[in-house]
């Protein structure tokens, strides 16, 4: 919140002379939801980016399995992941547990992405600490309703822990 004064002075002159002063303090930046994508197909990758930033998330894009080892190793955590199930190099469910593993991602929700639909498909990644499963092709608002749930429902929890 800004204060806003206003001084009226009268000067010998005669003439009334306002000064005003605007006083600005410091407010804290909104928070940009992050996301980190791990997907290697560049088509898919960049119509998740562009689904999600125009939504207003800030969207990292990491385009294999390794890479999205490393970056679990040596980058903060996102607010949440999308993580394509067959990736090149590392599988998503490899990647799975190296968030499972981390102790600075491992409350992070993960939703995987997937080509194959078979219930055994959702019930492994599921069983294997997915917190979210979604089918390709999928429908752009339920995706973005998906990792929007997540959000809300990990700040839900890391609010009731402080």
């Amino acid at each position: 919140m800004n204060d806003l004064s206003i001084e009226a002075t009268h000067p010998p002159s005669g003439r009334t002379a306002l000064r005003m002063t605007l006083e600005t303090k410091p407010t804290s930046a909104p928070h940009i939801t992050r996301v980190m994508v791990a997907e290697d197909d560049v088509d898919m990758a960049y119509v998740l980016e562009f689904l999600l930033s125009r939504e207003g998330f800030q969207v990292d894009l990491v385009g294999d399995g390794r890479d999205a080892v490393l970056c679990i190793e040596s980058e903060p955590a996102p607010d949440v992941v999308l993580l394509d199930v067959m990736m090149s190099f590392v599988s998503g469910f490899q990647v799975l547990r190296a968030v499972r593993d981390h102790p600075g991602w491992r409350s992070v929700p993960v939703v995987m992405v997937s080509g194959k639909g078979s219930e055994q498909d959702v019930v492994n990644a599921l069983s294997a600490g997915a917190d979210d499963y979604l089918t390709k092709p999928f429908r752009p608002r339920e995706l973005v309703a998906r990792v929007r749930g997540q959000v809300a429902r990990a700040a839900s929890a890391k609010a009731r822990v402080a």
